[in-house]
């Protein structure tokens, strides 16, 4: 994208200084690195302090979004990759028949299938819950988010699924999922994601002021790369994919001026290999730790550097989610947030394997 230059346009004069032309020509030619896509500002924030708190799954269980959504007043709005749990459902028509405005906002074409996106809008459209599908604007609709009574956003690594809210997935590969959800109630932040639900339920664009928030196809890319680039000593990273290629050269730059790097990854599953291999070969290169947790499956998307900012959110390490889905992440520089981003890393850290 250009901008129009008004200074490019003037009417012709029979001398045109040489200095004005060149200056047309640069700026015409830096206005393309400004833009961030849709739209927003390319840089990223400090990092939320204050009004924000964080629960750890499994050990939460779903207890903070059920209980959330019977104490919501008026309202309960969700954008969510996957419903499926039966509590969170429930909870969702109870509100609906207290007359709440509930709305949901359900991806239809998740990746490996699973229970049906149709049947679950359908049971929720019967308790009278305003339902449709997401945006079509978006490869995927991936985020994870919820807004309570317009006061309180709820921006998650969790999908409303047994095996992210403390329970199991079921059947003969059970699993429980390591999960961080943030919970804001900065009035800007809150907004912002009003904003974001509303225009996806618009399918319209969203205009992206809050430099906190990190939200794709937006900023997610440049916010990844800041982060990592911005690293002086430490860098800690659970992901369930590394599957893009410049997070991966960011990560190996960092390591090679001397950032310690931690990484913990899913462990494979199955017969079909390790689908990060790829990843972890290219990581691996510059010198950093990797290891992948067995104990439970890895689904958290979490950074923390330098112990001073942290990011969390739906967005994986990989060019769709970066650049084609719909996702949303926050970055926050809260104390107690962070300690118990630290702490939890280092648990998960004690129990996985290196590779």
């Amino acid at each position: 994208m250009s901008y129009p230059l008004s200074i490019c346009k003037t009417k012709a004069i029979s001398i045109i200084s040489p200095i004005v032309v060149a200056l047309c020509i640069f700026l015409a030619g830096c206005s393309t690195d400004i833009t961030t896509g849709s739209s927003g500002s390319s840089t990223i924030g400090s990092g939320v302090q204050g009004g924000v708190k964080v629960f750890v799954e499994p050990d939460a269980g779903n207890h903070p979004i059920t209980d959330a959504i019977a104490n919501a007043q008026k309202s309960v709005w969700v954008e969510i990759y996957l419903l499926s749990d039966r509590s969170a459902i429930r909870a969702l028509e109870d509100a609906a028949h207290r007359g709440l405005d509930v709305r949901v906002m359900l991806e239809q074409h998740p990746y490996g299938g699973g229970p049906s996106p149709r049947r679950t809008m359908d049971q929720l459209s019967a308790a009278g819950i305003r339902v449709q599908p997401t945006s079509p604007s978006f490869a995927l609709t991936h985020e994870k988010g919820m807004i309570i009574d317009s006061t309180t956003a709820y921006i998650m690594t969790s999908n409303f699924t047994r095996s992210a809210l403390g329970g199991t997935s079921g059947g003969s590969g059970s699993f429980v999922n390591r999960e961080y959800d943030i919970v804001d109630t900065n009035p800007q932040d809150v907004q912002t994601v009003i904003n974001i639900f509303n225009a996806d339920w618009a399918r319209s664009n969203v205009q992206l002021s809050d430099p906190n928030l990190v939200v794709s196809p937006i900023n997610s890319r440049n916010a990844f790369t800041s982060l990592i680039n911005s690293a002086h000593n430490t860098l800690l990273m659970e992901a369930e994919e590394m599957k893009d290629n410049d997070v991966e050269q960011a990560l190996v730059n960092a390591a090679r001026r001397g950032v310690h790097i931690q990484v913990i990854l899913p462990a494979a599953r199955g017969s079909s290999g390790d689908s990060n291999s790829q990843g972890i070969s290219m990581i691996r290169q510059g010198g950093m730790q990797v290891k992948e947790d067995s104990h439970l499956y890895m689904h958290a998307k979490m950074m923390v550097v330098d112990g001073q900012k942290a990011f969390v959110g739906s967005e994986n390490i990989s060019a769709q989610s970066l650049d084609q889905n719909r996702e949303l992440g926050i970055i926050v520089s809260d104390g107690s947030v962070l300690s118990t981003l630290q702490q939890t890393f280092q648990q998960d850290w004690g129990v996985s394997q290196s590779v």
